[in-house]
Order: structure tokens, then C-alpha cells, then sequence
């Protein structure tokens, strides 16, 4: 059985061949994946578990999530911005009916609340 340092240098290693330019490719993930398939090194299920784990966490680097109660007016605006100054690849608006007024935004594990609700909240715990 392989160690479980090896598995992560593995998987590290299988996420280095899935980017491109510093971002994940789709391509290349599933050329990685068919590869290792292939090859089926012990401890194939760990590995991979190990792998999709390290994906989707530079996946959720590479975008911002803005929810808002309705429609963002500036929206490209907002993209250029967060995209210059943060240097993401996407940004994604969703339309959030639980939102009253304000907005939230997720950028990998950063949450920036600025809803209505988020601020009841504080006010009540001061």
C-alpha cells in the first residue's frame, strides 16, 4: 500500500498536469484522470478522492459568487473590477430570494456579507 505522503505528492502532481496557464482545464483533467486510470497505481481511490478535493478547491479560487436580491445593474462594471483587482477568471451573479437588500460575495473560502440580514445579525450580538 502506498503511503499517504505519496498519495498527496501523486495528486499534487495530477493537479500540476491539469492546469493551464495557472487555471484548471478541462481537457487536461480528463487526459490526467484516464492516465492514472490506466495505470492503476495502489491506492487509486485515495488518490483520486485526494485530487478532486485539490480541483475543486483551485476551481473555487478561480470565481467569485455574488448574490443579490435581484439583478445587478452595473454588471460589467463589477466584472472588470473584481477581475483586475482580484484576478479571478469567472464571476458568477445569482439571484438570491432569501436576500432582502445588500449583497454577499464568496470568493473561495472569503465571504463578504453585506445583506440586510448579516446586519440585523450584528447589531443583535453588539
Amino acid at each position: 500500500m502506498i503511503a499517504k505522503k505519496k498519495q498527496i505528492q501523486i495528486a499534487k502532481v495530477m493537479l500540476k498536469n491539469s492546469l493551464s496557464g495557472g487555471l484548471v482545464n478541462s481537457k487536461l483533467v480528463s487526459f490526467v484522470l484516464r492516465e492514472v486510470i490506466s495505470q492503476r497505481p495502489q491506492g487509486l481511490t485515495k488518490i483520486l478522492k485526494v485530487y478532486r478535493r485539490l480541483v475543486e478547491n483551485k476551481l473555487k479560487k478561480e470565481e467569485i459568487l455574488i448574490e443579490s436580491a435581484q439583478k445587478v445593474a452595473n454588471q460589467k462594471q463589477l466584472e472588470q473590477e473584481f477581475t483586475k483587482n482580484t484576478g479571478v477568471k469567472r464571476i458568477n451573479f445569482k439571484i438570491n430570494p432569501k436576500i432582502v437588500f445588500g449583497a454577499k460575495i464568496t470568493a473561495g473560502d472569503w465571504i463578504y456579507d453585506a445583506t440586510l440580514d448579516a446586519k440585523l445579525n450584528q447589531l443583535t450580538k453588539a
